[in-house]
């Protein structure tokens, strides 16, 4: 599996370009900045498979528009979020400079078990949710794309609108166990391992 890595907006979101087969990319959270996302996309000569969003806060879909609309690929998001997609105050949209709405309807929603392959690789939906109702991570051979579910030293906050301290922990011991040489990808800063996170995460203690 090859992954890119782009930290995109003022929030530093990554966005990760993902493929097994040039004919089977996935664009999970784009962030924002279309233009460098579609680089990535054309340089590679990928054939975008589908835009995916781990959770519904606008740092993870300003380009999403864009981004589907230029490559012709569906949008999707877990099934909990989407009330989210189409509210500027659940999804955060109403704190942008101007008070900028975005509102977005998904192709597809992605529910507990969904399993979308890449060619040789197969990523499996797990509902993680506590940041949103609607969180999922996404779980493969060794990797574990956490979104704002887990990050490097910390966790997603809590408490946004639909925030839940008792649903991030069950979400939370679910992630820890995975074996420790799982790579975690969240959705800001560097990438992990779980086993790191167990030793060093204080929130994982």
């Amino acid at each position: 599996m090859t992954i890119v890595v782009l930290s995109l907006g003022d929030l530093e979101t990554n966005c990760y370009v993902v493929w097994d087969d040039p004919d089977r990319a996935l664009v999970i959270d784009p962030a924002d900045d279309p233009d460098s996302i579609l680089t990535v996309i054309r340089s590679k000569g990928l054939t975008v498979q589908a835009v995916l969003l781990t959770h519904v806060h606008f740092d993870h879909m300003l380009a999403a528009e864009a981004v589907c609309q230029a490559t012709g690929a569906p949008l999707w998001a877990g099934a909990g979020d989407e009330p989210a997609l189409g509210d500027p105050g659940r999804n955060l949209s109403t704190w942008l400079p101007g008070g900028q709405a975005v509102t977005l309807t998904a192709d597809r929603l992605l529910r507990e078990g969904d399993r979308l392959s890449m060619g040789g690789q197969t990523l499996t939906v797990w509902e993680t949710p506590g940041h949103t109702p609607g969180c999922i991570c996404l779980v493969g051979d060794g990797v574990l794309f956490s979104g704002d579910t887990l990050f490097c030293g910390s966790i997603g906050r809590i408490d946004f609108p639909g925030g839940d301290v008792t649903a991030m922990r069950a979400s939370l011991s679910r992630l820890c166990a995975l074996p420790d040489e799982t790579a975690v990808y969240s959705g800001h800063g560097p990438a992990t391992t779980i086993g790191r996170e167990k030793m060093s995460n204080p929130y994982l203690r």
